[in-house]
């Protein structure tokens, strides 16, 4: 689900609160994965494109592009050829995938 500006510009399904001592793709990724986990991105959702994440998280381009890369990767997005990048079908958040994210979570 995409929220929209007055402008009706994207806006990223998730938050992101950069902290120091942790690399902005790390952070990224883990605010990705934890919107997924949680539901508050689902299956088919649309995902932004790298020059959208890029722009609006203010990151260089190629940062958004190793975050992107890295979600495919794991299955958590598809790329959907003529379309765009989405939310992986197979994304849907277990009891395994919410503890490891709280174990993470915790860790810092």
């Amino acid at each position: 689900m995409w929220c929209t500006s007055r402008y009706n510009t994207r806006v990223i399904p998730f938050r992101v609160s950069f902290e120091s001592g942790i690399s902005l793709y790390e952070q990224v990724v883990y605010a990705a994965k934890k919107a997924v986990v949680s539901g508050q991105m689902r299956a088919g959702d649309p995902f932004p494109s790298v020059r959208e994440l890029s722009k609006t998280l203010k990151i260089n381009p190629n940062t958004a592009h190793k975050v992107v890369t890295h979600l495919v990767a794991e299955g958590i997005l598809e790329v959907r050829s003529g379309i765009g990048t989405a939310v992986a079908k197979r994304a849907n958040s277990s009891a395994a995938d919410r503890s490891n994210l709280l174990q993470r979570n915790s860790s810092n």
